[in-house]
């Protein structure tokens, strides 16, 4: 295998020399002139979408059940209300989907909760998938995967693509931070089962750092690694769901900043040929145009809740993004309603950006390319909550 910037078991940090040239080269980035035009293409295509919202994502949140409990979950079940989606309802409201939109250019992702835990899931991917949406997807924990094998194989026989599965380490802190008994033995025979049995099924697999994972995390990305898998993502836990109630899950800007000084060295070995798997920061919001557009995720971040994405509840609920808990992310209810005609005339408070510039964006010098990050880190009003440019920086 190629060398790598850092040893499996250590704590995840950039080595001494990618630390302190750094600065430099984030520097160096922000004055390229390829960069600045990278840039500029792609707030015009942002203002595009914002100007033409179309449906190419759906999340699907199957239930909020679910057959662990993370310490940081951001959809825990005790905050669930409702039940579940009947099986005809959720097929009903696909079904219109499929007629209202054009299914081959949606994807659906299915997540929960534990997707897993509807013992309708295979019927439900095999329905959707002959309504001729482009892609279904699942999101689990692989736990029922790891138990029951022949379940990945249902899932796929239906038509099943692009899975995905969860897990934050390889020994103790898959128990301490997901209450996981077999410390993700299941999970982890889950994800090397599908990797050999199905290599171009498009598997993604995804990490999450936090102050109790931290040595364990480059050693779960270097296991990735070792079975073949070439793209997998990192997030950082922020304080939303149980994880609010538990500032010990969450990075300080310290630690943050050194997580994500690490993964920019690793895609920087990426894509010199010293790695073979890409790995990508996901799930939060702007880092700073030091960071942005290559460093930490192929291009720039930019919140499509609501402008290409649109998420359904376990209950039926329409939303602009499932782990959005702000009061304006309800946007309709799918028991009662057709999902295009909520599309089609709701989720003003996602395309209408400008209401979002004030408090600290109002004179926020990055605001032309941000465009107020993540909704998911608003409040109730659409005020800031948190800024993660403004935490890294904290954590020089």
């Amino acid at each position: 295998m190629p060398d790598r910037p850092s040893d499996p078991g250590q704590p995840c940090a950039p080595s001494a020399a990618f630390a302190a040239s750094l600065p430099a080269i984030q520097a160096a980035r922000v004055r390229d002139p390829a960069f600045r035009a990278s840039l500029a293409e792609w707030r015009s295509n942002f203002h595009h979408v914002l100007a033409n919202p179309t449906l190419r994502y759906v999340i699907w949140m199957a239930t909020r059940r679910c057959n662990l409990r993370c310490r940081y979950c951001v959809l825990p079940s005790e905050e669930s209300p409702g039940a579940d989606l009947s099986t005809d309802e959720v097929k009903r409201i696909f079904a219109e989907m499929a007629e209202d939109f054009d299914p081959a250019s949606i994807m659906i992702g299915i997540t929960g909760g534990e997707a897993t835990l509807r013992p309708d899931l295979v019927d439900i991917v095999g329905h959707m998938v002959r309504l001729g949406f482009r892609t279904v997807a699942v999101d689990s924990n692989g736990v029922a995967y790891g138990r029951d094998l022949t379940l990945i194989d249902r899932l796929v026989e239906a038509g099943m693509r692009c899975p995905t599965i969860s897990v934050d380490g390889t020994g103790p802190a898959q128990r301490v931070l997901r209450g996981d008994a077999s410390a993700g033995a299941w999970t982890w025979r889950a994800i090397e089962y599908v990797q050999q049995r199905y290599p171009e099924l498009g598997l993604t697999t995804i990490c999450a750092a936090s102050p109790l994972n931290l040595p364990e995390v480059p050693g779960v990305f270097q296991r990735f690694e070792d079975l073949g898998i070439r793209f997998a993502r990192l997030s950082a836990i922020f304080p939303v769901g149980r994880a609010a109630d538990a500032p010990e899950e969450v990075l300080t800007p310290g630690d943050l900043r050194r997580v994500l000084s690490w993964l920019a060295e690793q895609r920087v070995a990426f894509r010199e040929g010293r790695r073979t798997i890409e790995i990508e920061f996901v799930d939060d919001g702007w880092c700073g145009l030091e960071w942005e557009g290559g460093l930490l995720r192929g291009s720039f971040l930019y919140c499509r809740a609501g402008l290409t994405v649109l998420g359904i509840e376990h209950d039926g609920r329409i939303v602009g993004c499932p782990v959005i808990h702000s009061g304006f992310n309800v946007q309709g209810d799918a028991g009662t309603q057709r999902v295009s005609e909520v599309w089609r005339d709701r989720f003003r408070p996602f395309r209408d950006r400008a209401r979002l510039r004030r408090g600290p964006c109002a004179s926020c010098r990055e605001w032309a390319a941000c465009m107020g990050g993540s909704m998911h880190d608003r409040d109730d009003d659409g005020n800031l909550a948190r800024c993660m440019a403004r935490t890294l920086r904290q954590g020089i």
